[in-house]
Order: structure tokens, then sequence, then C-alpha cells
């Protein structure tokens, strides 16, 4: 399994590299069922303490990528890194942290 990070690379990047098109992404991406709960560990601004959101699961058809869940918040497409979880301090629950890979730019 690779890092989602990684997944960059496949892409034509556009806008000082960060994003992608809309074209690429549905091409590449599908929307599941499948629901993740997750948080930002504040660098959305928000979550400072490891507060959590939930969202549904995208899966990509990119060889050797397709086991990492990725999810689309906003114009933000991000990859969920199951090896560090934090602590939600209001629950005492622990999630998932997502990590921001491209933004997909408008139809």
């Amino acid at each position: 399994m690779r890092y989602g990070f990684a997944l960059r690379q496949h892409f034509e990047l556009g806008n000082f590299a960060t994003t992608i098109s809309r074209r690429t992404f549905e091409a590449n991406f599908t929307k599941t069922k499948e629901k993740v709960v997750f948080t930002f560990n504040g660098w959305d601004g928000k979550s400072y303490n490891g507060e959590s959101r939930r969202a549904s699961v995208y899966r990509t058809n990119i060889e050797g990528f397709e086991n990492i869940r990725f999810v689309k918040v906003g114009k933000g497409l991000h990859y969920i890194v199951e090896s560090k979880l934090v602590l939600e301090k209001a629950t005492g629950e622990c999630h998932p942290v997502a990590s921001w890979l491209v933004d997909v730019e408008r139809a």
C-alpha cells in the first residue's frame, strides 16, 4: 500500500500544483455508501480539540491506492491517515486524521 500524498504524481496539477480538474476527479474517484468519522486535528482552524466530522468515503481506481479512503470536504479532497488517531476531548473517542491531497476545480 502507498501513502495517499503520493497519488498527486498521477495527476496533471493546475493552479500552482494545488488543483485537479473536475473531469479528472470524476474519472478517478467514486463515491461509496461507506461513511467515516475523522478529524482535521486543528489545521482546519476549528478542530483543535480533536472535534470530529463525518463524510462519505470516496475510492480511487488508480492501481496501488485502492485501499485508501478519501473524503471530499468543500473543494478539498483529503485522504484518511488510518495510522494516526487523535483523541476527541469532548467524547473521549479516537478518530483518524484527514490530510489534504488536492482541491477539485469547479466544473
